[in-house]
């Protein structure tokens, strides 16, 4: 035995295990004692209590102070009061690593409860957020839904508009229609009283000068024929105001656009000019096409006010059996197409064109002034304005 604890103090010293030194000598110490050879436990005792005290192992050096107290009885007592300040040093060490572990416990319970506060604290501002979020949500849908029945409410009301303008325009061809009624009975009264009075006459005349010669019927009868050319001009001068009057004879909308003109470019100091083909039946048109060509032309006439810095301004009306055309022309400043931004104005033109399956186009460039010419089908029935078109409105 002893051969191999001297081998393993040894190897522990090679190795500098310096912890475990102290308990190889207690062995070493503890075996010569049980041989009964003193001396050499004193020393490896000495030797293990050295190392004990420079390496602080305290078990060790607790086991070889109680061996000591054996072997060097003469010296027990000092031992023994080391041994027993040595326990007093374990004893507040062992108070100091159980206060040690005592605080560590308590931070980390104070951890812990910090943590547990802050995930309720993170789970509240969770539901808050998802509360908020929800709220936007509501907030959003609400808006939605208003923005729409604003726009229901739109339509309705410019539905309403559009029959109001159709029912005014109806009751002002009536009367236009009245007028031309009273404009025939009194031509065709100026026709019997007048024309055939005269002309009734003129005929008794002759018939009565029949076959005279002599100066006084010669006389007569070229009063009657004085009187024949008088009524030849009456009736010119009637025949020519019926020619005019058929000339100048136009439908309650080509009125409402020569007003509209007046009121409009008339006001803004603009020279302006319609054109429209008098052959047309402009009555015939369906009213809606002719009230949403009246607010077509309106729109562009105030663009045309508000942008162009124009003299003059020219509308031109056309219409076809299957189309009608019309053409807005200035001579303002122009602009770039591709620069141009599409304001509310165009997309209510875009709006009204789509809703009466047409066509519309711009031409225009800088000093070239602009030209709107809309070509729109008869006889179409209206369209339902798109998504998009409806918001360009609004």
């Amino acid at each position: 035995m002893e051969s191999n604890y001297l081998e393993a103090l040894q190897i522990r010293e090679e190795l500098g295990e310096t912890r475990n030194l102290p308990r190889s000598n207690y062995f070493l110490a503890e075996y010569y004692w049980d041989q009964r050879d003193t001396a050499r436990a004193r020393e490896h005792l000495q030797e293990g209590k050295r190392i004990a005290l420079e390496t602080e192992e305290l078990d060790g050096l607790q086991d070889i102070l109680k061996l000591q107290m054996l072997v060097d009885r003469e010296n027990s007592a000092q031992y023994g009061l080391e041994l027993s300040e040595l326990k007093d040093s374990l004893i507040q060490e062992e108070r100091l690593l159980r206060d040690k572990f005592a605080r560590v416990r308590y931070q980390t319970d104070q951890y812990i409860a910090e943590n547990q506060f802050l995930s309720r604290q993170r789970m509240m501002w969770i539901w808050v957020t998802a509360g908020i979020v929800l709220l936007g949500m509501a907030l959003l849908v609400i808006i939605n839904q208003r923005i729409r029945n604003q726009k229901l409410r739109f339509l309705q009301q410019q539905q309403e508009a559009n029959q109001e303008i159709f029912n005014l325009m109806l009751t002002q061809n009536e009367k236009i229609e009245e007028g031309k009624q009273e404009e025939q009975k009194r031509i065709s009264e100026e026709l019997h009283d007048g024309v055939l009075g005269e002309m009734n006459g003129i005929r008794m005349v002759l018939l009565g000068l029949n076959g005279k010669e002599d100066e006084k019927s010669v006389s007569l009868r070229a009063q009657a024929i004085e009187k024949l050319k008088s009524v030849q001009e009456e009736i010119r001068g009637i025949s020519h105001a019926l020619s005019d009057a058929a000339y100048q004879k136009f439908s309650n909308f080509i009125v409402s656009i020569e007003d509209l003109l007046e009121s409009t470019a008339g006001t803004a100091g603009l020279e302006h000019q319609l054109d429209f083909d008098r052959e047309a039946d402009w009555d015939g048109v369906s009213g809606e096409i002719k009230i949403n060509l009246y607010r077509i032309i309106q729109e562009c006439l105030q663009n045309t006010i508000k942008h162009a810095r124009a003299n003059k301004v020219v509308v031109e009306l056309q219409a076809s059996e299957n189309t009608l055309v019309a053409r807005i022309c200035d001579d303002g400043r122009g602009f770039h197409k591709r620069r141009g931004k599409r304001g509310i104005g165009q997309k209510n033109i875009a709006s009204r064109v789509q809703r009466l399956g047409g066509q519309w186009e711009i031409a225009s460039s800088p000093g070239s002034g602009t030209e709107i010419r809309i070509t729109i089908p008869r006889g179409r029935s209206l369209q339902s304005p798109s998504n998009e078109v409806l918001e360009g409105m609004l």
